[in-house]
């Protein structure tokens, strides 16, 4: 399950924040600058599953995404290219 605020996402598992991306939006694109997964979760896919939602939230905003967080980076060039803001 996912939770949205103005900066972050979070990723919740049994109603506990185990993970967050936060991202600032702008007018042409959504800047990626940070990602954590807490430390007891990591290893189980949840970083993905976070960058995942990413784009299908930044698909609802008609926006790309800038990644400023390398492993925010490293995971949109590996599965979602496409969704890089150029």
């Amino acid at each position: 399950m996912f939770e949205v605020t103005d900066k972050y996402i979070y990723l919740v598992v049994n109603d506990k924040r185990i993970g967050y991306i936060l991202y600032d939006e702008q007018e042409d694109k959504i800047i990626g600058s940070y990602i954590f997964v807490d430390e007891t979760e990591r290893g189980k896919g949840y970083a993905q599953k976070l960058v995942e939602y990413f784009t299908e939230f930044s698909k609802t905003k008609d926006k790309k995404i800038k990644p400023v967080c390398p492993v925010i980076k490293r995971l949109l060039e590996a599965s979602y290219p496409e969704f890089i803001y150029r």
